[in-house]
């Protein structure tokens, strides 16, 4: 019973402490914090690459609070380009002169029907910059599977040949052993001569396809390891500057409980687990937050610091 006693008060500070957390307060403070990150992560000269699409941000009851950062980034697979198109805010109403407010509806009315014209000119122009990025992707995308399928139908052609000259020329040979005619025989051997002639020049051709091909498939291994080294660069950045905002502004965040979590999800921000990337995790303890804030700790350590996963 004392054992009890002495832990019952315990678990009623902490059931208390959790049930002290402000949503309201916290709500408001996860809306700046977002749009502090949109503009502090990609501000910088290190970061002119750096660009996010969305930023999310949720509360875990115990847990902390959430992040979630889209990237606009162009480095991944081309099937993961963000072709969204962001809805452009509604222009402000005319403002009205004195005369005009006693035929203030027709005002409203044709005010109105400005600013749908004006939403309607600003999605047709947004849809069609997605467009033309989508086109060129797929573009690139088109010629380079249009030279690998020349190049398989020319491989492909060559071995044909090849086997209709063999076959012909097993023909041939045994055609020349029965022969007794010395006339067939030398016409024989003058065809044979040429098939071999001209099975040689296929194999030499045959051998400048497979150089072709092994100098496309390199120089592809070569770009895909280039485009994954930047890539992963971008992230390591985006990763860096999300971890200055978190030191620089994370203590504006008064409503998080001590003990609890910032967690920061970089969507495909990680390797690549089949034909998809996993998302890149960073979780920030919020001791380790205000201790970057008051410069016990700089930034990188701040992002050393953190539990970092790929899922």
């Amino acid at each position: 019973m004392k054992k009890l006693a002495a832990v019952l008060p315990c678990f009623i500070a902490g059931a208390s402490m959790a049930a002290d957390v402000s949503f309201e307060q916290l709500h408001k403070q996860l809306d700046i914090m977002n749009n502090i990150i949109k503009s502090s992560v990609t501000s910088g000269d290190n970061r002119q690459n750096i660009k996010l699409s969305g930023v999310e941000s949720t509360y875990l009851k115990g847990q902390g609070v959430l992040f979630t950062l889209r990237s606009q980034s162009r480095f991944g697979h081309w099937g993961n380009y963000n072709f969204d198109v962001v809805m452009p805010p509604m222009p402000p109403m005319p403002p009205l002169s004195p005369d005009q407010i006693v035929d203030i509806e027709t005002t409203v009315a044709e005010a109105a029907e400005i600013a749908d014209i004006d939403v309607e000119k600003e999605v047709a122009k947004a849809m069609e910059n997605a467009s033309r990025t989508y086109e060129r992707v797929i573009e690139i995308h088109h010629d380079k599977h249009e030279t690998y399928r020349d190049l398989r139908e020319e491989q492909r052609d060559l071995a044909y040949e090849l086997r209709d000259i063999t076959r012909e020329k097993r023909d041939m040979e045994y055609q020349l052993k029965r022969s007794e005619d010395k006339e067939d025989k030398a016409e024989l051997k003058s065809e044979l001569a040429a098939l071999e002639k001209k099975k040689k020049k296929i194999l030499a051709s045959k051998k400048e396809l497979t150089e072709k091909a092994k100098q496309i498939k390199s120089k592809q291994l070569a770009e895909q390891s280039k485009q994954e080294t930047a890539r992963k660069g971008y992230y390591e950045n985006l990763s860096a500057a999300m971890a200055e905002t978190l030191c620089l502004y994370g203590n504006g965040l008064k409503a998080l409980p001590k003990g609890e979590n910032v967690t920061v999800i970089l969507k495909s921000g990680g390797d690549k687990l089949g034909r998809q990337y996993q998302d890149k995790i960073h979780v920030f303890t919020k001791r380790n937050i205000n201790g970057c804030a008051i410069d016990k700790i700089t930034s990188t350590q701040l992002l050393e610091k953190s539990k970092a996963y790929q899922f």
